[in-house]
């Protein structure tokens, strides 16, 4: 089970070696069958997923013998980011795709090799009555692993140290997946445009680009998209007061992962209206009309830099302009569907404990 997006997309493409890596790796005399459900489990009043809640159930229902389910929402276990947990008793593993960071493929197959290896030999031993079902994870290479004595409670799988946390944070953001935002910020685009068109009409700002240095246009665009970030962060509620336990870690680690997605965003966001008003200008502007404004021979730097400056004073317009959209559409365009749903419980929970 998946949930939908960049875990369901995950999951997919490893269902069709999967059952053969199973076969060579844990046990070929099993004919191994491997079906993907493309659904979500119910979040709790925590914004989390107890998956040994519903594991039973989703098990019977689909005729499964073993139940892992692939999630993109970040989850910690003992103050450390969580890859995978494993629980033999119910026959389950939940994998929390945004630990395994942006080159997340190989690892996601690690992860699941070792979860169902562990789920299957704990079988054998069922059935063979030999030793502690905790003693077969002792094989598992991983970063930090916590082994339940219970076969009926969690163990875990986690990352360590700041390493650990630098790549859950990348796979928040690539899990958030920020090219997506552009098109649901109508409002800021046509803004944006807008006012960058006025670049390629008014001399005025021909004359300011081609004094500007490299460096000053560069502190302009810098200032430009940091403006834009802040903007949509505040005004669409995107800052996240989390409660409960390790409240100030996950609160950083949240808001770092939606600054560091609205920045790209809106970089990306720039870029394009950089091209749009480049192209336009070579279109528009004649070099030997651009040649008597600036007072000296005009060249394809020049073309580059008024839309350099263009671009960055559109920008900022796309700031004010993105009021215009919808703040729950920038929501969803913003994070992925489970961070969406979990968000929105936070927000409730937040709201409540503020009354």
């Amino acid at each position: 089970m998946a949930d939908p997006g960049l875990a369901s997309a995950l999951a997919y493409k490893l269902q069709e070696t999967l059952p053969e890596l199973l076969g060579s790796s844990l046990d070929p005399d099993v004919e191994w069958t491997v079906e993907v459900d493309d659904q979500s489990l119910p979040l709790d009043a925590n914004g989390d997923v107890e998956l040994n809640m519903h594991a039973g159930t989703v098990r019977d229902r689909a005729g499964w013998d073993y139940l892992v389910y692939l999630t993109d929402l970040p989850k910690y276990s003992n103050g450390e980011p969580m890859l995978s947990s494993t629980n033999v008793g119910y026959r389950s593993a939940m994998i929390a795709v945004p630990a395994m960071g942006i080159f997340r493929m190989s690892r996601v197959r690690r992860t699941l090799l070792q979860a169902i290896g562990v789920l299957h030999e704990a079988d054998d031993a069922r059935s063979l009555g030999r030793g502690r079902i905790s003693q077969l994870t002792s094989s598992i290479s991983a970063e930090h692993t916590l082994i339940s004595e219970n076969i009926d409670e969690n163990s875990y799988e986690t990352l360590k140290g700041i390493r650990g946390r630098v790549r859950l944070l990348a796979g928040m953001v690539r899990g958030n997946r920020p090219w997506r935002i552009v098109p649901g910020l109508s409002g800021a685009m046509a803004a944006a445009i807008a006012t960058g068109a006025f670049g390629i009409f008014y001399t005025s700002i021909w004359s300011m680009a081609d004094y500007l240095s490299p460096a000053r246009l560069a502190l302009i665009s810098l200032l430009s998209v940091t403006i834009m970030t802040v903007w949509l962060i505040t005004h669409n509620d995107l800052w996240e007061r989390p409660v409960g336990n390790k409240k100030i870690e996950r609160g950083l680690s949240y808001n770092l992962a939606t600054s560091l997605t609205i920045s790209i965003a809106v970089t990306f966001m720039y870029v394009g209206l950089f091209l749009v008003i480049f192209v336009g200008g070579l279109i528009v502007i004649d070099a030997e009309f651009l040649s008597v404004q600036l007072k000296h021979p005009a060249g394809i730097g020049d073309y580059l830099n008024l839309a350099w400056l263009s671009s960055s004073l559109g920008t900022i317009a796309g700031a004010l302009g993105s009021s215009l959209d919808d703040e729950d559409s920038v929501r969803k365009a913003t994070f992925s569907s489970r961070e969406y749903d979990r968000r929105k419980l936070s927000q409730a929970e937040s709201a409540r404990h503020s009354d």
